[in-house]
């Protein structure tokens, strides 16, 4: 743990924390932020499914939701000097009674509250060395009422978007990639309009280490800090539709770090051609997520309860692994993994716990159908679940079998 120790001090050097404002009272100004935080593991159903790891492992448009080089690593059977791919994955944690472990757990049999759900949409190119990629992450979960037992009026949506451009460094065996990364985050009522919009934009930026005719692969991944200062709102900010909104929202920085390690009767890291590999294998992947703190950030449910709960005070270090067995080539994969999601938030008085939870996860691909397009493509459905302690998540998945 030494090295991710080292990488912690790095992150926290990225987003240092300043001193922030009394936690745990009623919202009396507008000097708090919203921590936007991604505690669980989001993203396309591969990357669930083995535990939220996969910045070594996941190519293409799908892979750039953690990694901005992934769209300039190929796939071994890809000797095509141009492709693309696409994803689609949708999630649903429609059943977590606290969706991000801040310790207000909401009523299940509350309708509004059962709106928790993402889903993550890309498209990405590669010609010869070069390649580009962008993907969309669209996020929504209710917000805990003002007062006990009264209906979910507000949801919190959050739109990250992720542009970047990679390149293959065949000397070196090694693809980097940098990328803007905008943030959108919004609250609205559910029979209403919105209360507030807030913007901003960071810098990401990675690599990946493909040794030839090697079975392993190493990664690493920068994603700045983003501080939205701009809020829109139709309304007085200090008393709007009897909330006082935030100054500005927080994306804290995040590292992640990672490696991958395929078993199988042949190397991994070589160019094969024929369209598809349909072998049996095994492969490992494992990350550590870094994330730096947020200096004045406060969670989104207290503010439903117009109360402030810290967020973000220290940086958060959370380790995730899983594996992938191809078990009927060329037609079925499964994979299962774990994860733990650090504490982020302080206990909230008069509500539940706020300690950090192991998740365990697991999923399937299923090869559905084969097409001609620009070549053979044989497409897939991928299921996947997500489970701890008041936290439920499924996806589903369409896509290309690679």
């Amino acid at each position: 743990m030494r090295w991710a120790g080292r990488l912690g001090v790095l992150a926290a050097c990225v987003a240092a924390p300043v001193a922030p404002a009394a936690a745990d009272g009623p919202i009396t100004d507008r000097d708090y932020a919203i921590d936007f935080y991604e505690g669980i593991a989001i993203g396309s159903t591969t990357q669930v499914g083995m535990g939220g790891a996969g910045s070594a492992l996941i190519v293409g448009s799908a892979g750039n939701l953690l990694n901005a080089s992934a769209p300039a690593v190929r796939m071994t059977t890809d000797t095509d000097g141009w492709n693309w791919d696409y994803h689609f994955d949708l999630l649903t944690g429609k059943y977590s009674t606290d969706y991000d472990n801040n310790g207000v757990v909401i009523d299940p049999d509350d309708q509004n509250s059962a709106g928790a759900s993402l889903f993550t949409v890309g498209i990405g190119g590669r010609y010869r060395n070069w390649a580009m990629a962008v993907t969309i992450e669209a996020q929504t979960a209710p917000i805990a009422p003002r007062t006990a037992g009264e209906p979910t009026t507000l949801t919190a949506d959050a739109l990250r978007t992720k542009i970047v451009l990679a390149k293959w460094i065949p000397q070196l065996d090694l693809a980097v990639g940098i990328g803007v990364q905008p943030v959108t985050f919004q609250v609205v009522e559910i029979a209403g309009p919105q209360l507030f919009r807030i913007t901003g934009t960071g810098a990401t930026a990675g690599a990946t280490w493909v040794p030839r005719m090697q079975d392993f692969r190493v990664a690493a991944s920068l994603e700045s800090s983003i501080s939205g200062g701009q809020v829109d709102s139709t309304c007085d900010p200090l008393n709007c539709r009897g909330y006082i909104l935030p100054d500005h929202v927080e994306v804290p920085a995040r590292v992640i770090v990672g490696g991958a390690y395929r078993l199988s009767e042949t190397r991994w890291n070589q160019l094969v051609g024929g369209g598809f590999r349909d072998e049996p294998s095994l492969t490992l992947a494992a990350d550590v997520v870094i994330t730096g703190s947020s200096p004045n950030g406060y969670g989104i449910e207290a503010f439903g309860l117009q109360r402030l709960q810290r967020s973000g005070e220290h940086v958060a270090v959370s380790m995730r692994g899983g594996a992938e067995y191809e078990w009927l080539p060329g037609r079925l994969r499964v994979r299962a993994g774990s994860y733990w999601e650090p504490q982020r938030f302080e206990r909230l008085a008069g509500f539940g716990s706020t300690a950090g939870r192991i998740h365990a996860t697991f999923g399937a691909d299923v090869r559905v159908f084969e097409f001609q397009l620009w070549g053979r493509r044989r497409g897939r459905i991928g299921l996947t679940a997500d489970l701890a302690s008041r936290y439920k998540n499924v996806a589903l998945s369409v896509g290309l079998w690679h």
